[in-house]
C-alpha cells in the first residue's frame, strides 16, 4: 500500500503541475489573442491566480500538517492577502470569484490560524473597497461562487482517507466551483473565459502543493 501511495504521489505531482501551467498558458492566450487585452494584463492575471493557489495551500499545510515552514507561511500571509485584495479591487471578474470564495471559507470556519486570519482581513478590506468602487458588481454571481465554494468544502470531506476510487478523487478536486465558474463564463456573468482558465490554474496549483505535501508526509519528512 505504501508503494502504491508513493507511486500515485509521484505521478500526481507532475500531472497537477502540468495542468496548472497549461491552464495559466491558455488563460494568457485567451486574454491576449481572443479578448485582445493588454499583454501585461494577460500575463499578470493568470500567473497571479496560479501563484496565489500555491501560496494558499502552502500556508494551509504549514499549519495543518506541519510539513512546511510556519514562519514562511506567516510572512507570506499579509502580502498574499493584499495581493488577492488588490486583484479584486482592480479587476471586477476577479472580485466576483475571490469575494465569493473568501466569504464561503469564513462561513466554513477555514480561517483557523493566525496567518489565514491576517490574509483574509487584508483581502476582505480591499474586496469591500472593490464593492464600493464597482457599485454594479454582480451580486448574484458572487452568491453562486459562495454557495458552490461552500459546498465543495463539504464534498471534499466526504471520501474516507483510504478511499482512492475515481469518485473519491473527483470529489477531492472540488468540482462544483469549477463547473460553476464555467457556467458563469458561458452566461456572461464573468466577462471572459480567461477567468475559467485562471481559476483552474489557481485550483490546480493548490492541488499540486497538496500532492507534494502528502508525498512529504508519506516519506516521513515532517
Amino acid at each position: 500500500m505504501e508503494v502504491a501511495s508513493a507511486t500515485r504521489g509521484s505521478l500526481a505531482l507532475p500531472f497537477f503541475a502540468a495542468l496548472a501551467l497549461a491552464a495559466a498558458v491558455i488563460a494568457v492566450m485567451v486574454s491576449y489573442f481572443i479578448d485582445r487585452a493588454d499583454l501585461l494584463y494577460s500575463l499578470i492575471l493568470p500567473l497571479s491566480y496560479l501563484l496565489l493557489g500555491i501560496i494558499v495551500k502552502y500556508g494551509d499545510e504549514a499549519f495543518d500538517s506541519g510539513v512546511y515552514c510556519q514562519r514562511t507561511a506567516f510572512l507570506l500571509a499579509l502580502p498574499a492577502g493584499l495581493w488577492m485584495g488588490a486583484m479584486a479591487l482592480l479587476d471586477e471578474g476577479t472580485a466576483v470569484i475571490f469575494i465569493g470564495m473568501l466569504l464561503s471559507l469564513l462561513v466554513a470556519g477555514k480561517y483557523d490560524n493566525i496567518a489565514f486570519r491576517i490574509a483574509f482581513t487584508a483581502a476582505m478590506v480591499l474586496s469591500i473597497a472593490a464593492l464600493i468602487v464597482y457599485g454594479h458588481i454582480n451580486l448574484a454571481a458572487i452568491a453562486v461562487v459562495f454557495i458552490l465554494s461552500f459546498l465543495d468544502e463539504k464534498v471534499d470531506a466526504l471520501p474516507a482517507d483510504d478511499d482512492h476510487s475515481l469518485k473519491a478523487n473527483i470529489l477531492r478536486q472540488r468540482p462544483l466551483l469549477k463547473v460553476g465558474v464555467l457556467i458563469l463564463c458561458i452566461v456572461g456573468a464573468l466577462p471572459s473565459f480567461i477567468y475559467l482558465f485562471a481559476f483552474l490554474s489557481f485550483d490546480f496549483g493548490y492541488s499540486m502543493v497538496d500532492v507534494a505535501s502528502t508525498s512529504r508526509c508519506d516519506n516521513g519528512r515532517i
